[in-house]
């Protein structure tokens, strides 16, 4: 679990469509703070994990977010009204039992060895046409010929009685316990910082995945660009600090920092491309 730094209102710009989000992040925070009680959300993006945080410093409560595994990217956040009750220096026992206040179960996911091999895009959209809500699982990864698939405990009953084929693939789901999942590979990320006219989707899809802006409007308005794990088809969104992109067949991209303007009144952009480690969204 770790600690974001304290969240500054002036960093992050939500957006229309963020503000449904904000408002429940809100209701939470408040019933935390009033109940007493410990309030946990569904899987979050990074920019909604960051989100958390400065709604928790708003409300005037505590906030810590796990997605599973130690570097997940998909967290669930935990609004507490009394102090950070954390840390990163609890023993094995006392940290397995703060893990619990999150609700995370984790599978294995195994497929015949004769078969393809497991793909992330096969596993997730059969994992959606069970007709689950994104916010209800967390990260997907490949490792060692398996996938490991993170959900709420409640998700996991049904899965592991009807998710038996992703693809082509016969798929065999089992319960691992947390502290028995094995290190994960983590996402190989290169750095670049380019300056843009404006923080629009296609002005940012267009540097992150190497072609000019006009060609990508095409992806965006046939929705092969997801933002935040959501499809996107208005090239003029505006994006912000640790949105996620990915383009369908080209992997995924972050946005790490907005850093300023040039004289020329452009915005410095360091965008982070995935070129390997945890599976893509793509």
């Amino acid at each position: 679990m770790t600690t974001v730094d304290r969240p500054d209102a002036t960093w992050i710009q939500f957006r229309a469509e963020e503000r449904p989000l904000l408002k429940r992040l809100r209701e939470q925070a408040g019933r935390a703070r009033a109940s007493g009680r410990t309030l946990v959300t569904g899987f979050l993006s990074p920019r909604e994990v960051r989100a958390s945080h400065w709604v928790a410093e708003a409300e005037g409560v505590s906030c810590r977010s796990f997605g599973g595994y130690e570097r997940a990217e998909r967290r669930r956040a935990v609004f507490a009204a009394e102090p950070d009750r954390w840390s990163d220096g609890l023993d094995e026992a006392s940290q397995v039992s703060a893990w619990a206040a999150f609700s995370i179960a984790c599978l294995k996911v195994t497929g015949n060895r004769f078969d393809p091999p497991l793909r992330h895009g096969d596993l997730l959209g059969s994992l959606m046409g069970l007709g689950l809500e994104r916010n209800r699982l967390g990260d997907v990864v490949l490792a060692q010929g398996a996938a490991y698939v993170f959900c709420m405990d409640t998700v996991a009953p049904v899965l592991l009685s009807q998710w038996d084929k992703a693809g082509r693939q016969v798929i065999r789901p089992t319960q691992v316990e947390l502290d028995q999942v094995p290190a994960l590979p983590v996402p190989e990320v290169v750095e670049r910082t380019v300056t843009v006219q404006s923080l629009r989707l296609d002005a940012i899809v267009a540097h992150a995945f190497g072609m000019s802006r006009s060609s990508a409007v095409v992806p965006i308005a046939s929705g092969k660009v997801m933002l935040n794990f959501v499809p996107c088809t208005d090239p003029a969104t505006r994006v912000g600090e640790e949105d996620m992109l990915s383009l369908r067949g080209s992997g995924r991209a972050r946005i790490m920092a907005v850093e300023g303007e040039s004289r020329s009144g452009r915005t410095f952009v360091r965008i982070g491309r995935y070129t390997g480690g945890a599976a893509d969204e793509s």
